[in-house]
């Protein structure tokens, strides 16, 4: 065990001691474990630093601001690009003001990679995991170059085989025993429950019984949240650029609604701890700030996963929610097969190795079947080996469009919506079966509607590339498709030309021991090339289909 849990131990003896009745028949008031706990509560509390009511005042008229402006839905890109900028400098005067509680509960650390900080607490997590027993044998953390943490083989792993189990116990849930959440009265979605509850955890600090895993979690991220205004600059024409700046937009709005909530429509909170939910407004009260939301959004974004609800009726449908899993959340991704599952009988996540492993080399796990616009927007790292790559683009059916009803009858039949993000794929495949459906329909003339409504059972062809269609309408679709491709490219090279984007991948990739920001910059830069990569082959394939 470490050095904090010794010392809390020792103090919750001490207050026994000092407050508890004596046992009666080996069984001792309950009050007396409720006591150590408040005086803990109050410790934590005490060692964080208050604003005055200057800055308090000041911190609630930004906030107020901050509601103001993303209540505002923007009607188009410049608009959403323009809200950001002013969120970013509300977001950076926000964090001014917060400037001393955010020291003491997000300590300033350097802009390099924390991995060797972390990697000095690692025995003490080790032991706490084994202590709540997590099985890892064959497997231990290591600094791996590129990865920061990761897990590594200490033995040949052979594949299939059982590496890795985490008990229920030491699974980090809203379903913990722990009176922090219950936050007033707002529902909240489940990973936003867990996001709350590591925040009140890293408040609570060396009186957390999570301590020692908190501490090997990183202190900064790699998420869209942590980007600069010139770094999200670098996403403008792709598709995730608008899935960004949503991102930001919906955690500063998550974290003014809460700031709002504990400093301006509740009461001053004690900490009663017989009260749902009031411990939890106590160290929100004392020690909320963006910087600590921020981080506890980002470490649930990059590390959750679900897991089956344990407090729901045996006649309910299965409910999963949102978990941090110790130790198995050290192991980093590579493209495979999901083989972490949860078993219900014994109660634990089990892990088994999706291929073999030598001794010494890293273990990874499969992350799952997603976009590198979406690892990046979620996950802070994009895949150059992603099998599962896609690029959405967004097409819609005109309101204006007189036809708008067939073609609507046609798109229902096959399940496609009228107005959908639809995807354009890497090599072989290049247009997915629905984007070509869609555009086929789109591009229908009204007799060519009408022959396809008359037998809607055959709408099903349309989603085949060698669908027997009138050469003009083929190539009307191929049309539109290269057109709209042309254009997203034309886009990209508007915001940075290729040739820029390859000169400063080269330079990125050939610095040793890069910052967090350079880390960021060639994740931006590798992402363009992929979608950039994507987006030119689709182009190259609808052009050899429209001269067919």
């Amino acid at each position: 065990m470490g050095k904090n849990t010794k010392r809390n131990k020792k103090t919750k003896q001490q207050l026994q001691q000092q407050q508890s009745p004596p046992q009666q028949n080996g069984v001792t008031a309950s009050a007396s474990g409720t006591a150590s706990e408040d005086f803990e509560d109050q410790q934590a509390a005490s060692s964080l630093p208050s604003l005055n009511a200057k800055k308090r005042s000041q911190l609630n008229k930004l906030i107020d601001e901050l509601l103001d402006l993303v209540e505002k839905q923007p009607a188009n890109p410049n608009e959403e690009w323009k809200q950001y900028e002013q969120l970013q400098q509300l977001l950076k005067q926000i964090m001014i003001v917060e400037e001393p509680l955010s020291q003491a509960v997000c300590p300033q650390i350097t802009d390099h990679p924390d991995d060797q900080s972390r990697l000095a607490k690692v025995e003490a997590f080790s032991a706490w995991a084994k202590d709540g027993g997590v099985h890892s044998e064959g497997l231990e953390i290591a600094i791996f170059p590129g990865y920061q943490l990761g897990l590594r083989a200490n033995r040949p792993l052979a594949k299939e085989e059982l590496v890795l189990s985490v008990p229920r116990k030491l699974i980090f849930s809203e379903e913990n025993n722990s009176d922090c959440r219950l936050f007033g009265k707002m529902t909240q979605a489940t990973h936003l429950n867990l996001a709350y509850d590591l925040l009140i955890e890293k408040i609570r600090g060396e009186f957390s019984e999570w301590r020692p895993y908190i501490d090997v979690l990183p202190a900064k991220y790699s998420t869209v949240l942590y980007f600069t205004t010139k770094q999200m600059e670098r996403l403008r024409g792709t598709a995730a650029c608008s899935l960004a700046l949503r991102q930001c937009r919906v955690i500063a709005k998550q974290y003014a609604f809460l700031y709002r909530y504990a400093h301006t429509l509740a009461e001053s909170s004690t900490g009663n701890r017989s009260h749902p939910g009031e411990r939890g407004l106590f160290f929100t009260q004392r020690g909320l700030c963006y910087k600590l939301y921020r981080w506890a959004v980002s470490t649930v974004m990059t590390r959750q996963n679900l897991v089956p609800s344990e407090k729901q009726e045996a006649q309910d449908s299965p409910k999963f929610i949102s978990a941090l899993i110790p130790y198995w959340d050290m192991a980093n991704h590579r493209p495979g097969k999901i083989t972490s599952f949860y078993a219900a009988v014994s109660r634990q996540l089990e892990c088994t190795a999706q291929e073999a492993v030598a001794a010494g080399e890293q273990f990874f796990i499969y992350y799952g079947d997603r976009s590198n616009t979406d690892l990046l927007v979620h996950n802070g790292f994009v895949d150059v080996n992603n099998l599962k790559d896609y690029v959405n683009i967004r097409v819609g059916l005109s309101p204006t469009d007189a036809l708008a009803a067939k073609r609507a009858s046609i798109l229902d039949k096959l399940n496609i919506r009228h107005t959908a993000e639809l995807r354009v794929l890497p090599a072989p495949d290049f247009i997915s079966k629905e984007l070509l459906a869609f555009v086929r329909v789109f591009k229908m003339s009204a007799e060519q509607l009408d022959h396809w409504c008359s037998d809607l059972e055959r709408a099903g062809d349309l989603l085949h590339i060698d669908c027997a269609l009138e050469t003009d309408h083929e190539t009307r679709t191929w049309q539109f498709l290269e057109d709209r491709l042309k254009l997203l490219l034309a886009v990209f090279d508007k915001e940075m030309r290729e040739a820029d984007e390859v000169k400063e991948l080269s330079q990125l990739q050939l610095k040793d021991g890069a910052s967090l920001g350079q880390e960021i910059e060639l994740m931006l830069l590798l992402y363009r090339r992929l979608e950039r990569s994507i987006l030119a082959g689709a182009l190259q394939y609808a052009q050899e289909h429209r001269k067919v």
